[in-house]
């Protein structure tokens, strides 16, 4: 049996927001596992970094706190996942936040049948929801003093639209508006062109990121679960009926 492992950075939002994207696109497919890490993508770059022969899926399952995942992935070896993608935030307010530190991650967890492939969340899982018209969402960005987790959370919820604001509530049609603004946006931050072609490099976004706005002290929004869904499904998906 195939089975994909998808390791989340929290517990609450991102596996609500998982949840309905399932229901939308992976209904009835292969098996997949979902596991918390419960902590940041910095503390995992500490524990990879402590030791330069640790496997990242051991680790994943050693460091995961909670029994339930724990007894769902403690009979199973790696050879036995086909496929890893991990879901992380930036957070740049994160008092072990560095640049090379992000850049490193990208370009370690760069491939689903090895390591694992990551996608990150600009500023944080609540970018998902941070959206209320496509074309105004190209340039959306947020101040660093503004992504620190209270603040962001409530200005994300005060100007995204309201059909974004519940996990529950978003059905395929929805994730398919989603998919299209946020593979708009990264395309445009990478390239300046406006596509809606999947994008496979997310170091080249995280560059983007660093290199054009950092510097202004500003993050550009953009969410992980639409550009996961262009990259694991192509552009069909946005036809998907």
């Amino acid at each position: 049996m195939e089975r994909t492992l998808f390791v989340f950075e929290g517990e609450g939002r991102e596996k609500l927001y998982f949840e309905s994207l399932e229901r939308s696109f992976f209904s009835g497919e292969q098996s997949r596992i979902l596991v918390t890490f419960q902590n940041d993508i910095y503390e995992l770059y500490k524990q990879l970094k402590a030791d330069d022969d640790l496997n990242p899926y051991e680790l994943i399952k050693e460091l995961n706190p909670l029994a339930k995942n724990r007894e769902s992935l403690g009979k199973l070896r790696r050879d036995q996942i086909s496929q890893i993608y991990l879901f992380f935030d930036m957070e740049p307010h994160d008092d072990h936040y560095d640049s090379q530190k992000l850049l490193d991650m990208l370009a370690h967890f760069d491939n689903e049948t090895e390591h694992g492939k990551l996608f990150i969340s600009y500023p944080m899982i609540e970018a998902l929801r941070d959206i209320d018209d496509s074309t105004e969402y190209l340039t959306r960005t947020v101040s660093l003093e503004d992504c620190r987790g209270k603040i962001y959370k409530g200005l994300s919820a005060q100007r995204g639209n309201s059909i974004y604001q519940d996990a529950r509530k978003i059905d395929k049609a929805v994730w398919q508006t989603l998919i299209m603004a946020n593979l708009q946006k990264a395309n445009y931050l990478i390239s300046g062109t406006i596509s809606q072609a999947p994008v496979i490099d997310q170091h080249a976004i995280a560059q983007s990121q660093l290199d054009q706005h950092l510097p202004n002290g500003e993050v550009a929004i953009l969410s992980a679960f639409p550009i996961f869904l262009g990259d694991y499904f192509g552009r069909k998906i946005i036809f998907f009926k």
